[in-house]
């Protein structure tokens, strides 16, 4: 273990802080290898772009494991990806069933392209339907990693949630050439207030039917998943708000 990670989670938190682009988010990602001693730290988000078939990543796997993850179509299997977006509690590697063969040939060929051989993955559940997975890796004895996981758990929950706030950030900004029609935004606004589309209708002068046609619009355009997240990336991205 790193004897000397003291004040590392600060480090980090201002490192994030102050990013300002993805290239910046990748260098705290970085920094936390020699931190905290690991081998590995991810974070990959979805529900946050507005394409959504692409999630925001930053990595510091090598490029030959994610070439080879992708061309081993592997994310069909990993367990990682497919119990961690309905998780809400940390998910340690060791949990999984190493008796099937795909399994453990999976985490074989993880740890030889030097990701370890112990992993720990913390989910984070936005309010909009954004969804991230913040994952560690590392090569420790059993013992150390036993402590270490325990002893920097905090740490890494801290991490998961400010990446994720962060990256949030960051999309909204990405935001500035979507444009809204009069109808879209007035109608967004008024379900912000916790109006429904009936109540929307009444006080528009509308029929149902065209405020849900303008809510479905929004929802297209902003790439969200329904009305809250699309209100949630609304206030994010600052579009109730007149630009200067």
């Amino acid at each position: 273990m790193n004897e000397n990670h003291e004040g590392s989670l600060a480090r980090a938190l201002a490192g994030i802080s102050a990013a300002t682009d993805h290239e910046a988010l990748d260098k705290v990602m970085a920094g936390l290898l020699p931190a905290y001693a690991i081998k590995s730290a991810a974070y990959m988000g979805t529900g946050i772009t507005r394409n959504e078939s692409e999630p925001f990543l930053a990595v510091t796997y090598s490029s030959d494991w994610v070439e080879h993850y992708k061309s081993r179509r592997y994310v069909e299997i990993d367990p990682v990806v497919h119990q961690g977006f309905r998780r809400l509690l940390p998910i340690y590697w060791n949990e999984f069933d190493s008796s099937q063969s795909d399994l453990r040939a999976f985490f074989g060929e993880a740890a030889e392209f030097g990701l370890g051989r112990h992993g720990l993955t913390i989910p984070v559940h936005g309010r909009g339907g954004d969804r991230s997975l913040f994952t560690v890796t590392s090569d420790f004895t059993d013992s150390d990693w036993l402590d270490a996981k325990f002893e920097y758990l905090r740490d890494f929950q801290m991490l998961a949630v400010h990446l994720h706030e962060k990256v949030l950030q960051l999309a909204a900004r990405s935001l500035d050439d979507v444009k809204l029609a009069p109808r879209e935004l007035e109608c967004l606004q008024w379900i912000s207030e916790g109006k429904t589309a009936w109540e929307c209708a009444i006080i528009l002068g509308i029929s149902e039917k065209t405020v849900r046609c303008y809510m479905e619009s929004v929802r297209k355009k902003l790439n969200a998943v329904s009305n809250t997240h699309a209100v949630s990336i609304a206030h994010e991205s600052g579009l109730f708000f007149p630009r200067l």
